[in-house]
């Protein structure tokens, strides 16, 4: 994000995100973070210092965090989408073996599969 801050939302199949606090806390100690599960409505917040559970309201858009991403970061995700477009072969396609290495459900987190 613009202020430093490392953000992430996610949406797993079962209420994982407090087995994952001491990981994160552990792995990504010198850096402030956010990970927010959209599922179940609250979310895990490192200030450098502690680990406090946060919750947004109900109109919390996910959307709407494009706005405050770090132009550093835009512009990887912009060379990544044109990247994977040009080495992709598209007459070497297989979607049924894309599939079953990673199901359709998680497709909306990689920027690859949200081509311009």
């Amino acid at each position: 994000m613009k202020d430093g801050l490392y953000f992430a939302n996610l949406e797993p199949d079962f209420n994982v995100l407090p087995l994952m606090v001491n990981f994160f806390k552990e792995r990504f100690a010198d850096q402030k973070w956010l990970i927010y599960d959209l599922k179940r409505h609250f979310g895990i917040y490192y200030d450098l210092d502690q680990v406090v559970e946060v919750q947004f309201s109900n109109t919390f858009n996910s959307d709407y965090i494009a706005f405050h991403l770090d132009d550093e970061e835009l512009r990887y995700s912009y060379l990544w989408k044109h990247y994977f477009d040009s080495v992709n072969i598209k007459e070497r396609k297989n979607t049924k073996l894309h599939v079953q290495s990673l199901p359709k459900r998680y497709w909306k987190y990689l920027n690859e599969k949200n081509l311009l």
